[in-house]
């Protein structure tokens, strides 16, 4: 049985995607808020505690392109999980 992980910590979610989890899904709330949904393998609870107790460590580069990509996700979705076209200012 498939069971999910779920985080609204944006940073975690990143250090997980960077460790090679594979982002399942994700859903806004009305709020704003952003939950992230990963599979629970039995290996992802190790890389949760790892990551609260700071004993693991990713690239760099892997860690600020999973930052951006997250934060991709959560600026270009609307609450109904929708793509919105972002918009330029100024033009």
């Amino acid at each position: 049985m498939k069971t999910e992980y779920t985080t609204k910590d944006f940073y975690l979610a990143s250090f997980l995607v960077a460790s090679g989890f594979k982002l399942d899904g994700f859903t806004r709330s009305t709020e704003g808020i952003t939950t992230f949904q990963f599979t629970d393998k039995d290996d992802l609870n190790t890389f949760v505690n790892g990551y609260y107790a700071d004993v693991l460590t990713v690239s760099p580069i892997r860690y600020g392109n999973a930052l951006k990509n997250m934060k991709a996700i959560i600026r270009n979705t609307n609450t109904n999980g929708n793509y919105v076209k972002p918009t330029r200012k100024g033009n």
